[in-house]
């Protein structure tokens, strides 16, 4: 399936016009890629591929930013580094920023749960043929970690990431989660370091879960150049556990972390459930 910018333009007949998509620079990935706000998802940022080869598919993200933030573009740097690799991404909040989100004490998602209603909807369809609805991950860094913890039982999510997060109190919700769960947090620097270190302990026993530490600080590499660091990780995340390249995880379970200057820990890896690949992105081939 193709996506022409003529066909990112056809939304006359919605409520809201749906943009052109903004195109991004500088990505390492093979893909040409961009960000729009689509018409029928309002306040959100969409970020895929543009004009990605035939029979494209793409796993999907939602993303939740820190600071409970209404603004699609705060993390757009690695959200479009990930898109470069094939990777479907919605953000929370609009392109052109906003109020915010949840907030911090809400027991709710509300902006992730609209995300995973309209995929529920769209994914496979129309102009959205190419997204692969059984390969979603919900993820965000601070408050939109917590937001993402709040939707972990919803059937369409199959693994969580939580970046510079954890529960502000002791949450029954992290006791419960069951399913794979990966923790990137900033090391002792990090505000959020105490928090997400006793979540990633009293998970389950069986849940399977990955925690990294960099020392970096709670906003850590976001800022750099496709977000450093942590976006590195992140698209490998997404490249193992979504696109199921087993190369990338290397990163994860055979030093490759450790190499980058994470102190890693991890348990009950064996339980990860395996995830048929998809092709790798290659100019002019399918991925």
């Amino acid at each position: 399936m193709k996506y022409s910018v003529g066909i990112l333009l056809s939304a006359a007949s919605s409520v809201v016009a749906q943009s052109a998509p903004v195109i991004g620079k500088g990505q390492t990935g093979p893909l040409k890629v961009g960000y729009f706000e689509e018409p029928g998802l309002p306040k959100h940022t969409v970020y895929m591929p543009i004009d990605p080869p035939a029979g494209t598919k793409l796993p999907i993200l939602i993303w939740g930013n820190g600071a409970c933030s209404g603004n699609g573009t705060l993390f757009g740097k690695t959200l479009l580094e990930s898109a470069s690799y094939g990777i479907f991404s919605i953000a929370m909040g609009t392109p052109k920023g906003g109020s915010s989100t949840s907030g911090m004490n809400s027991d709710k998602s509300p902006l992730q749960e609209q995300a995973l209603e309209w995929i529920e909807k769209n994914a496979g369809v129309g102009k959205y043929a190419n997204l692969d609805k059984t390969r979603v991950a919900a993820a965000g860094q601070s408050c939109g970690g917590l937001e993402t913890i709040r939707v972990w039982e919803h059937p369409l999510v199959k693994l969580i990431g939580v970046f510079n997060s954890g529960e502000l109190n002791v949450s029954k919700l992290t006791l419960k989660i069951t399913k794979p769960v990966f923790y990137f947090l900033g090391g002792e620097s990090d505000i959020a370091y105490k928090n997400g270190e006793r979540d990633y302990k009293q998970l389950p026993a069986t849940t399977p879960r990955w925690k990294g530490n960099l020392p970096v600080g709670h906003m850590a590499t976001w800022s750099q150049v496709n977000s450093g660091k942590f976006g590195k990780a992140m698209r490998l995340w997404l490249d193992w556990q979504l696109r199921g390249n087993e190369e990338s995880s290397d990163f994860f379970l055979k030093g490759g972390a450790k190499a980058d200057g994470w102190t890693v820990e991890m348990a009950a890896m064996e339980s990860l459930p395996k995830v048929t690949p998809i092709q790798s992105c290659k100019v002019g081939t399918a991925c």
